[in-house]
């Protein structure tokens, strides 16, 4: 009997897979067997990242996640290469912390259209592979920013908000076509997007000293929960936004 989270000759797509989360969870669905259609913006990092894998188990593409158009080929040529598309894992984010007094408009703009209509337009591309399918797993990676307030988090907070209601407005359209949709919201994490701003003054110190656990996020950490919304074991979650944290939204 195969296990419940059994991923073995799923295939999925995972869009920014060369950042911090996008690759950790990339090389982890290798090992559990998948095959793997890798998206990102950084051709180098994504070359990079499809070099540790077998070819014949791996489709890489670089495309801009704001054009639709190029979304619709990527994963159509995924697609077309498994003839099944089973999971899809958007990575994808834009992290600036400025005051709001201060923010300009266009980068207001930008952090929206990155981490909310990016995430629209590649959820709806990925379903409309899925729906005919009658089958699908779709995982936005979010924040803990969705639910708490910090200041300089205007914009990132709520895109990240909208993300996770987003995702259940989803969960709810597609629920009838068995594919689920669901938020990963993790607690923030050392990575070339947020090690700026962790180093200003003592933000890495109040970071941590507002989880109860008193570290920072690792990306393995987020696995297990990936494992289990891909899985025969997650195909009951739907429209969640699963906080990965260390306590940080409870204290």
């Amino acid at each position: 009997m195969r296990s419940l989270f059994d991923l073995r000759g799923q295939v999925v797509a995972v869009a920014g897979a060369a950042g911090a989360f996008g690759s950790v969870i990339s090389q982890e669905l290798i090992r559990q067997g998948c095959s793997l259609a890798i998206f990102d913006k950084n051709t180098d990092g994504l070359k990079q990242l499809a070099s540790q894998f077998d070819s014949d188990r791996v489709y890489f593409r670089t495309f801009d996640v704001t054009e639709e158009a190029e979304c619709q080929l990527a994963l159509q040529a995924a697609f077309e290469r498994w003839e099944r598309l089973d999971g899809f894992v958007n990575c994808v984010g834009l992290f600036e912390i400025i005051s709001a007094t201060e923010m300009p408009e266009e980068i207001f703009s930008q952090i929206i259209e990155t981490n909310l209509s990016a995430a629209f337009l590649m959820c709806r591309t990925a379903a409309k592979i899925m729906i005919p399918q009658k089958h699908g797993r779709i995982i936005n990676i979010a924040s803990v920013s969705d639910s708490i307030s910090n200041p300089g988090y205007a914009a990132y907070a709520a895109s990240k908000a909208a993300l996770t209601h987003l995702t259940r407005v989803l969960a709810v359209e597609w629920a009838e076509y068995s594919i689920t949709v669901n938020a990963i919201s993790p607690a923030i994490c050392d990575t070339p997007l947020t090690h700026s701003f962790l180093e200003q003054g003592n933000n890495r110190e109040y970071v941590q000293s507002r989880i109860p656990m008193g570290r920072l996020l690792e990306p393995m950490d987020i696995l297990g929960t990936v494992i289990l919304l891909l899985s025969q074991s997650g195909s009951f979650i739907t429209g969640q936004a699963i906080h990965i944290d260390g306590g940080r939204t409870i204290s």
